[in-house]
């Protein structure tokens, strides 16, 4: 449930304050903002195929967490990339000399075919335009190269309308447009796992924390009503999914 936008336009969720820039998900969700942490990046980590010293950029870095553990656990040559000023100064200051960049997801700095590999945790539901970000995911990664991902998928199918605000929850697709989103940025699917027990056991620990889900929506919704974001959420049968894609050579 990371909400940094990296598009520029409307944030998950909704209205003041941002959500990913307070501890109010944080508390809940720890330093990496989204279900299963490390803990999930770990599992992701045993399917892909980087040795010590690939070069590696994770997407949507927030305040650097998972980019500093694939440096100091993995030996890899991680970078971060986020949009939020706020979480990358948190970043810096946790992590000296830790290499963060400001940027869109959608128009990354890096030249073409210069990475290894990329990590894309809770951040694809977030861009505008999920189809060309992934396409600029490719563009940047070498032949053979790995794309490792998490984020929030819909297993019921409603209109974005249904939803009152602009959010991470909008933004998420079905399996179906989600791999076929990937097979037209020109990836192989190596790996699809269904973890939607992680975004559930996030979403109880959110309820408990500020006495119901209703309740935690409530602080970002324009209008203090928590109750039509929270019933549109449930319509959709959100779930979450660990992916690897393997850029086609």
């Amino acid at each position: 449930m990371k909400t940094s936008s990296l598009s520029g336009g409307a944030a998950c969720p909704l209205a003041a304050p941002r959500l990913y820039e307070t501890d109010i998900l944080r508390r809940a969700a720890g330093n990496t903002l989204r279900p299963g942490g490390l803990t999930l990046l770990q599992e992701g980590l045993q399917r892909v195929n980087w040795p010590a010293g690939t070069r590696v950029l994770d997407i949507g870095c927030g305040t650097g967490t998972t980019a500093a553990y694939l440096r100091q656990t993995q030996s890899l040559q991680a970078i971060g990339l986020d949009l939020s000023e706020q979480l990358l100064a948190e970043g810096a200051a946790a992590n000296p000399g830790l290499p963060l960049i400001r940027s869109r997801a959608e128009k990354l700095p890096i030249a073409d075919g210069s990475l290894d590999g990329m990590t894309c945790e809770c951040v694809l539901s977030l861009v505008n335009d999920p189809l060309g970000t992934l396409r600029e995911f490719s563009r940047v990664l070498k032949d053979g190269g790995q794309l490792l991902f998490s984020d929030i998928y819909r297993r019921r199918n409603i209109t974005n309308q249904e939803l009152p605000d602009n959010c991470c929850f909008a933004g998420a697709t079905s399996r179906e447009r989600l791999l076929d989103w990937l097979h037209k940025a020109g990836f192989t699917v190596q790996l699809w796992q269904d973890r939607s027990h992680l975004l559930a056991e996030l979403a109880a620990r959110l309820a408990w924390q500020n006495g119901s889900l209703i309740e935690f929506w409530s602080q970002f919704a324009a209008n203090g009503d928590g109750r039509p974001m929270q019933q549109a959420v449930k319509a959709m049968r959100p779930g979450y999914c660990l992916v690897v894609a393997a850029k086609q050579g």
